[in-house]
């Protein structure tokens, strides 16, 4: 490569990197430069509000700088969709509110950081970013319920609670225990329902949490958000 072409070639990359950075700090823009949809201009019953745009989250922080709106790859926020149509086939009452859903590499490195647990702890809740988390296509979604009147619906745990009564693995025994009220167990048992009806996955350890696939065909269908 001569030295021109090695000027352009670094002038280019420069260019590059600076735009993809403008867009990091507008995480609406960066979304919708992958081809991410608002998941409420296809179903606008669905409620949306996301941790990490505030301080109210595991690390204090705002990650996502306020943002207020959920993007998604099309496929799977029609899935979604689909789930919140279940819900109010059996209940209109109740509405799907998203807590986090698309998560871009860079902000999971960040959470990676920031969440101080033994090691062997961390990676029951958070992919460390080498490994890639199904979050950073787009693909998982972290969720609960809310009421007509605005009321978040009493899953037992907060979303994102690091312990056994966030699981789901055992919840009769949690129950037996007193960890878990009856209630608050069949209120987990409509939301996975309506989930696992519209094709989701469940995760063992977050009952909030819901992947539209494996990590492998993730890979395949979906790009990858830095």
């Amino acid at each position: 490569m001569n030295s021109k072409a090695k000027i352009l070639f670094l002038f280019v990359t420069c260019l590059v990197g600076t735009k993809l950075f403008s867009q990091i700090n507008n995480l609406e823009k960066h979304f919708k430069s992958y081809g991410l949809v608002n998941i409420q201009d296809y179903c606008p019953d669905i409620k949306v509000e996301l941790a990490y745009s505030s301080t109210k989250n595991f690390v204090g922080i705002d990650m996502y700088k306020q943002l207020n709106k959920c993007y998604l790859p099309k496929e799977v926020a029609l899935q979604l969709c689909k789930a919140q149509a279940l819900l109010h086939e059996i209940s209109d009452y109740y509405d799907i509110i998203i807590f986090d859903a698309t998560r871009p590499l860079h902000i999971q490195k960040l959470m990676w950081d920031s969440l101080k647990l033994p090691i062997e702890q961390k990676t029951k809740y958070l992919a460390h970013p080498s490994s890639i988390s199904l979050h950073n296509y787009g693909a998982a979604v972290d969720i609960g319920l809310i009421t007509k009147d605005g009321v978040i619906v009493d899953m037992g745990t907060p979303f994102d609670f690091f312990g056994k009564e966030a699981h789901i693995t055992n919840e009769n025994a949690l129950v037996k225990d007193g960890l878990l009220t009856r209630t608050q167990l069949m209120n987990r048992k409509l939301l996975r329902s309506v989930m696992l009806k519209s094709g989701f996955l469940t995760m063992s350890t977050e009952w909030w949490h819901f992947n539209f696939c494996t990590k492998e065909i993730a890979a395949k269908q979906f790009q990858l958000i830095p």
